[in-house]
């Protein structure tokens, strides 16, 4: 895993869902790129929508695992020198983790929007609003930049 101050907050023994964020690339770095990093037990992956579609292990726009866990994407699209640095927003943990996690396995068959990807949503922000928004006891809010949302 990439460290970023991040790798301690695993916790083998726990179910954890985490909403991270970083700048869009460039030139559109004023907007945020929002992801889920699961954490099943010491079971790691990443979830998110990316603007490339059907590479490896993805469906449609639906990626996992395409960046390492804490890593942000590329400052410069298309590249895979210089990506920024994540920043976490916020911490699910226990039960209602575990719920998410498995609805976010399961999105890779009922994510209506699988197939379409915009700049101003249909976008990452809007997969993790769509997730999220089955989850309100989570209260998580997304920063006002995530648009698509």
């Amino acid at each position: 895993m990439n460290n970023n101050n991040y790798d301690n907050l695993i916790d083998p023994e726990k179910d954890q869902v985490f909403i991270f964020s970083c700048p869009a690339n460039m030139p559109l770095n004023f907007a945020a790129h929002l992801w889920f990093i699961c954490n099943e037990k010491g079971t790691v992956s990443r979830w998110e929508v990316l603007f490339g579609k059907n590479q490896d292990e993805s469906w449609g726009h639906l990626h996992c695992d395409q960046y390492l866990p804490f890593e942000g994407i590329e400052i410069f699209p298309f590249t895979k020198k210089w990506h920024w640095r994540g920043n976490m927003l916020a911490t699910v943990e226990g039960e209602t983790a575990k719920k998410i996690m498995d609805f976010i396995k399961a999105s890779k068959e009922n994510y209506p929007l699988l197939k379409s990807y915009s700049i101003i949503g249909n976008n990452s922000n809007t997969y993790v609003r769509w997730v999220l928004k089955h989850f309100p006891e989570t209260k998580v809010q997304l920063p006002w930049n995530a648009f698509g949302k």
